[in-house]
């Protein structure tokens, strides 16, 4: 039956994903509605989130940022779609990277490295990206079978194998560790409660996940910062910023932190552009 369902929405989402830019926006313009006035989806959450991470503004302020991102969450889903019918060659326009030559040192250096990053921008493109070596994203299945592969679909569009599941990283990582390999990881969500690292970001203690600095730092491997910048609707450039180049050498949780400083920057100068509908702070300090 998940198969069937794959298939039904593929039937829906191809010949949505041929109409030009402009209409598929227009109708992201009407979804942005329905969704932000009409539904409120998660709305409740997402301006607690953010009074919570802005402390110092007032509602009017919130209730701007809150719409903003409202308006953009409804273009990110359209965008999604859209890439369906992409070329190689539009997917390097649509994505690109602003500064390849960080990678190609490791590359030239015959390391790997680990990519942390976040659900910010278009997080859905970061595995269609063109490198000069190979990027391995580690990805949390989802639950319905069918979603799970209409998405794995959508990421593995232009790079077969591209991503690989979460629980297996580890596996993966050490079973390839003689090869020159860019291993991703969206690392903002909430993780589970045998975290044990706590950062302040965002004006709030925050649990965050660190099995990306535990793997970088087994192999030794430099760990980078991926930012996806918007330029314009449905575009974007990705920077690259070192957060270490040795992982091994650091005490432990620095680099999650370094990881947690640099995305707060990214989020405080353009705040529209990160999942606030996202229960981060649903685990509490002093809960444990």
């Amino acid at each position: 039956m998940s198969t069937l369902y794959y298939w039904l929405f593929l039937m829906v989402l191809y010949p949505l994903a041929c109409l030009p830019g402009r209409v598929l926006f227009a109708f992201s313009d009407v979804l942005y509605f329905l969704v932000y006035y009409v539904f409120g989806y998660r709305k409740s959450v997402t301006y607690t989130n953010l009074a919570r991470s802005f402390p110092e503004k007032n509602y009017g302020e919130i209730k701007k940022i809150a719409r903003q991102f409202y308006r953009y969450f409804t273009d990110l889903y359209i965008e999604t779609i859209r890439s369906l019918c992409f070329s190689r060659a539009k997917m390097d326009r649509m994505a690109y990277i602003e500064n390849p030559e960080v990678l190609e040192r490791y590359r030239q250096e015959g390391r790997s490295t680990v990519i942390v990053t976040a659900h910010y921008g278009n997080w859905e493109y970061f595995s269609r990206l063109s490198l000069s070596f190979p990027l391995k994203v580690a990805y949390k299945p989802q639950r319905v079978r069918a979603v799970d592969k209409l998405m794995t679909h959508l990421r593995t569009h232009y790079q077969r194998e591209c991503i690989v599941p979460m629980q297996q990283m580890a596996r993966y990582m050490l079973r390839h560790k003689t090869e020159s390999w860019n291993y991703m990881f969206i690392a903002d969500q909430s993780p589970s409660p045998q975290s044990k690292c706590w950062v302040r970001f965002l004006n709030q203690e925050t649990l965050f996940f660190g099995g990306a600095e535990k793997l970088a730092r087994s192999l030794d491997l430099p760990v980078l910062y991926a930012e996806m910048l918007r330029t314009k609707r449905g575009q974007y450039r990705v920077l690259f910023t070192p957060v270490c180049e040795h992982a091994a050498r650091l005490p432990e949780h620095e680099i999650t932190r370094r990881y947690a400083a640099l995305m707060e920057q990214s989020i405080l100068r353009e705040p529209a552009y990160w999942l606030w509908t996202h229960k981060r702070w649903k685990r509490r300090r002093e809960d444990r």
